[in-house]
């Protein structure tokens, strides 16, 4: 019917808001989550005949096109359609109507344009209705991301404010952090970081049509929270030299670093460490519906060889040769867990997944890490997508150290396979107290599982044959650990030796040690004990030498000795 006009919008935005949890994003842009209904009435210039109905189109992104599933058209009717964009006639009267609309659970996120026309009228002269976004919809039972239990949702979707554990593994404490994720344009910031990652700019139509996808979303949000690729979020800095920005330590949430980032037209923020970084992501990941949470691990490995060890070089002194040593330790490491399904390997690795956006490897080309299931990392499956084997190596990699000889020999001293991966923390659900979930990555320490898990890892990285040929893993200066290098157990020690702390530690005061030895054997030792100590920064890099001596000890056999040494 010719001359019929939409001429006045209601959103119901507080009815769509409560039923859709998004009450707290302000406005005026209404905001939804997929896979549900959500409610508005159109007022028209005069009333539709019976025969007319309305024809809606949504689409979103450049290049909107139905065989991207970036763009839908279809009419109102009385039933609701499964997996389809729909629209239900709720009431009419007179000039209005009523509709509801309801988009498929793995439909596109992002913001939609929304437009209509009678559907005897020309496809061309279609009334644009305004704009809405749409997000991921935890509450949604179809939806790839649902999370089943009401608490969790409101902890890790919709709470704004949360703490992060740092420290140390037997001090660990607890910062508090702002999310802020319902705050003024953080929504809009959001959905800006997706449309500045590369993959938009080499092709934004395609990259658009994927944004139904989890796996696809945080992997971009992973990459783009740092800036080592792009023009990212937040730029590292662990040199402890923070002009022209800020201390990663002054920074006590995401909105401040989300902002600054936006109004500077996209220009990196300084500076980040792995709890700015891991804060971040959990705002942005948070506020686009995904139900995620912020993981401290303490003694925490990066493999850079991906063999599954930490290998520490030392001299005779213990020291660490910083040329040689290209692993690391950190007293602890940040990164994220987010909750979702993963159709891509199957239902036994649903759940959390773990996503770091700290720029430690490149993936693909790219810095970022994840989304890593956690039960695939407590199984050992680490050839499965994303980043298995560097995921597994940071909470159950053994710590080898070798001892480097003057004719470049070398002689593994010791191997510990407990000491990597403690204490994995996570805020309580509806409190501030520290979770242990060490238990969600691995089995327990020193278990005849954990070893065996341990083995399948190394198995499966080295691509084993059947017929049991070796495989190497090169490192710098050509040396090189075996498969069976990795898998033998280490000698045992004759002697062993521990520090004692003498007296209560004081700051700026000396600090007094002793080491213990003790004779495991029942012949004498001669021992020529050299001892080393330095200060370090929380990712283990040596800082100053503050200690170098040597002793030449005499142990009877299965005889104790004390050495004291003292430093300021």
């Amino acid at each position: 019917m010719a001359g019929i006009r939409v001429t006045e919008v209601d959103w119901q935005q507080p009815r769509n808001g409560t039923a859709h949890h998004t009450e707290e994003y302000p406005g005026p842009v209404l905001v939804v989550r997929r896979g549900q209904r959500f409610t508005f009435t159109l007022k028209m210039n005069k009333p539709l005949e019976s025969k007319e109905t309305l024809v809606f189109t949504v689409e979103t992104g450049p290049q909107a096109s139905e065989a991207l599933h970036t763009k839908a058209v279809f009419q109102t009717t009385e039933l609701e359609v499964h997996d389809a964009w729909t629209a239900v006639k709720e009431t009419q009267a007179e000039n209005t109507m009523t509709v509801s609309l309801i988009s498929p659970p793995n439909a596109v996120i992002g913001r939609y344009q929304l437009s209509t026309r009678v559907s005897s009228s020309r496809r061309n002269s279609d009334r644009k209705l305004g704009e809405f976004i749409l997000l991921f919809n935890p509450w949604c039972p179809e939806d790839a991301v649902f999370l089943a239990s009401e608490e969790e949702r409101q902890e890790y979707v919709l709470s704004d404010s949360g703490v992060i554990f740092r420290g140390v593994e037997k001090h660990i404490r607890a910062q508090g952090w702002n999310f802020g994720q319902f705050e003024e344009d953080i929504l809009n910031i959001c959905l800006s970081i997706l449309d500045r990652s590369l993959s938009h700019q080499a092709d934004p139509a395609t990259d658009v049509s994927r944004r139904h996808d989890p796996i696809y979303v945080t992997r971009a949000i992973s990459a783009m929270v740092n800036s080592n690729n792009d023009r990212g979020v937040v730029q590292g800095q662990w040199q402890g030299k923070y002009g022209g920005g800020t201390s990663p330590l002054h920074w006590s949430g995401s909105v401040a670093i989300l902002h600054k980032w936006f109004k500077g037209r996209f220009k990196p923020v300084k500076y980040g460490q792995c709890w700015v970084f891991a804060g971040v992501m959990c705002t942005v990941l948070r506020c686009l519906g995904i139900a995620t949470r912020v993981v401290s691990n303490f003694n925490s490995a990066h493999d850079t060889d991906r063999n599954l060890t930490v290998d520490k070089y030392v001299d005779s002194f213990g020291r660490t040769l910083e040329d040689l040593t290209e692993d690391s330790m950190w007293n602890f490491h940040v990164w994220n867990e987010s909750w979702f399904a993963r159709q891509d390997l199957g239902p036994s690795y649903n759940g959390w997944q773990v996503l770091d956006a700290t720029p430690q490897e490149e993936s693909e080309g790219v810095f970022r890490c994840g989304p890593a299931s956690v039960t695939a990392i407590r199984e050992g499956d680490v050839h499965l997508a994303h980043d298995g084997p560097f995921v597994f190596a940071e909470v159950n990699a053994d710590y080898v150290t070798w001892l480097w000889n003057e004719d470049e020999s070398r002689e593994r001293v010791y191997s510990d396979t407990k000491k990597i991966g403690r204490c994995i923390s996570t805020k309580a659900v509806g409190s501030d107290s520290r979770v242990d979930i060490t238990s969600l990555y691995k089995y327990p320490e020193g278990s005849r599982k954990e070893r065996q898990v341990y083995s399948k890892a190394v198995k499966k990285l080295f691509s084993m044959e059947v017929s049991g040929r070796r495989t190497r893993v090169h490192r710098a200066g050509g040396r090189g650990l075996w498969r069976d290098d990795l898998l033998e157990p280490a000698t045992k020690p004759c002697i062993t030796g521990k520090f004692k702390v003498l007296e209560p530690l004081v700051l700026g005061h000396d600090l007094k040690l002793a080491l213990c030895l003790g004779n495991l054997t029942y012949q004498a030792q001669q021992v020529q004990v050299n001892l080393s100590g330095a200060t370090i920064l929380y990712t283990r890099r040596p800082v100053a030498e503050i200690l170098h001596e040597s002793h030449a000890v005499k142990l009877e056999p299965q005889e104790d000795e004390k050495t004291e040494a003292q430093r300021n």
